[in-house]
């Protein structure tokens, strides 16, 4: 039972969760089987156990029916109801937690019922919760567009036909709710066709920024709106800066109007925009992007549901070895590994301690740890093919460096789940990578007026270059050997 999918949802539970699972198979609304109350008792006594004899099958039986022969169907049927109950549980756990949904309903039932008073009453204690509200995310705009929605046509129904007003309020929050989420979607989607090989058709978006363009005075005073619009434009005229200053105000003076996930989902386009600014070769961005991270853990805004990204943890720690933060780096290591997803963190801490081992110069750990990793994605693994070929740089290795360029680039050819845009940014990058290999030994072959003229001109080559991923590196390598540091 202990490998069973029931077992695996429920060890999952935090342990208060775990308490309220509890308490509601008990409750006699929900469950009137007494068996099924037993099974879940039984499987939270053993969760943590190293023992596994008491979870199976017959064990179980015989503690539940220890007067009964053993009948497999009957325990894969009390498995089935104690699911059941496990699904009704997390539904209801996730309704609670929606801060409108409750008041909606009622309002609803009221309608429903035909109870006029109730449902005055009740709405007017949702405007009040509303109106209280700072946070004017989609769900509150939601959340206006239904309660008017209800009232309105309850009110043209069975009162006045033409009071208009309330029903004017019922699409003026429609309007705002669809283009709140209209933007959202998009942001996300046009970030996935940036990063990932996929496609989008964004029906009638072009009309829509042009519609808000015209009424840009009416639509900036929604918070969510203004939020998602500015990350779009980021996205769609990358080149312009100003798309990403206006973002950093909405950042530095408005996340008090953001819902948490909004507060988080800024953060992320913020990083995301630093980070592709870092990969074509803008360095300056680099002490941007370390700001902005510092700044989401201090706020807490860098977490979604307390969880931390693998890949804001990777960054976050290659950009303090960058500035030479070694121990500070360790420590973040060490005290946020336990914020990622469980079956990401030995990976990951696998992969950043190797990172870390590369810039204080210990290439034989770097090494050691990098060739236990496991590539569980692509991401992982450009990363880490990108690291072990610049340690076997660092160690001076041509014929390993050679080999680990060919066999990084057979892998960006045959990858299916790149881009063409990152496909060639990646060869860009493993291209001028081997004329750098290949330079370090010819120092010996050529005056060094010679070999300073080679080395200015595959600067100069790299610099002009378009789509160089990791351009940085190339050239910080050539500086190197230019000022006569070949190690």
């Amino acid at each position: 039972m202990q490998t069973s999918r029931l077992f695996r949802l429920i060890e999952d539970l935090s342990k208060k969760k775990r308490e309220k699972f509890l308490l509601f198979v008990r409750s006699p609304y929900f469950n009137q089987h007494e068996k099924t109350t037993e099974l879940l008792e039984l499987i939270l006594a053993n969760i943590g156990k190293k023992n596994t004899k008491k979870l199976e099958k017959e064990a179980v039986f015989k503690k539940l029916f220890p007067k009964d022969k053993f009948d497999e169907q009957q325990i894969h049927n009390l498995m089935s109801y104690l699911k059941k109950l496990y699904n009704k549980f997390t539904a209801i756990q996730c309704l609670e937690e929606q801060e409108y949904e409750e008041q909606l309903f009622l309002l609803e039932a009221a309608t429903k019922n035909n109870q006029a008073d109730f449902l005055k009453n009740r709405s007017k204690q949702l405007q009040k919760q509303l109106k209280k509200n700072s946070n004017t995310d989609s769900s509150f705009l939601y959340a206006n567009y239904r309660m008017y929605k209800i009232l309105g046509y309850y009110i043209t129904e069975y009162e006045d036909r033409a009071d208009s007003e309330v029903l004017q309020k019922m699409m003026d929050n429609f309007n705002y709710y669809f283009i709140a989420e209209m933007l959202e979607n998009c942001c996300h989607l046009r970030a996935n066709m940036i990063m990932l090989n996929s496609s989008y058709h964004f029906h009638f978006l072009d009309e829509l920024l042009q519609y808000l363009e015209k009424n840009w005075s009416v639509y900036r005073q929604i918070p969510s709106i203004e939020l998602y619009y500015t990350i779009l434009m980021s996205l769609i005229h990358e080149e312009n800066d100003q798309h990403y200053d206006d973002l950093k105000y909405i950042l530095d003076n408005k996340t008090h109007l953001l819902s948490t996930k909004e507060g988080h989902d800024s953060y992320r386009f913020a990083y995301n925009y630093c980070i592709r600014k870092i990969n074509s070769g803008d360095s300056a961005y680099q002490e941007e992007l370390f700001n902005l991270y510092n700044t989401g853990l201090e706020t807490g805004l860098i977490f979604q549901n307390g969880v931390l990204s693998e890949w804001d943890y990777k960054n976050i720690a290659t950009l303090g070895c960058s500035f030479k933060k070694f121990d500070w780096t360790k420590d973040f290591i060490e005290n946020y590994n336990s914020k990622l997803m469980p079956n990401r963190q030995e990976n990951a801490y696998k992969f950043n301690m190797a990172n870390l081992y590369y810039n204080q110069k210990e290439y034989n750990k770097t090494l050691e740890l990098l060739l236990d990793v496991d590539f569980p994605d692509v991401k992982y693994n450009l990363t880490t093919n990108f690291l072990i070929l610049r340690t076997f740089y660092a160690m001076n290795n041509t014929e390993s460096s050679l080999s680990r360029i060919e066999a990084f680039r057979i892998y960006v050819m045959r990858n299916k789940r790149m881009t063409t845009d990152q496909k060639r940014g990646y060869t860009n990058l493993l291209r001028f990578a081997k004329k750098l290999v290949l330079l370090r030994p010819q120092a010996q072959t050529y005056s060094e007026k010679e070999f300073g003229e080679k080395i200015k001109a595959l600067k100069q080559k790299t610099i002009d270059a378009d789509n160089v991923i990791n351009k940085f590196w190339i050239l910080e390598e050539l500086e190197k050997l230019e000022s006569g540091v070949t190690v």
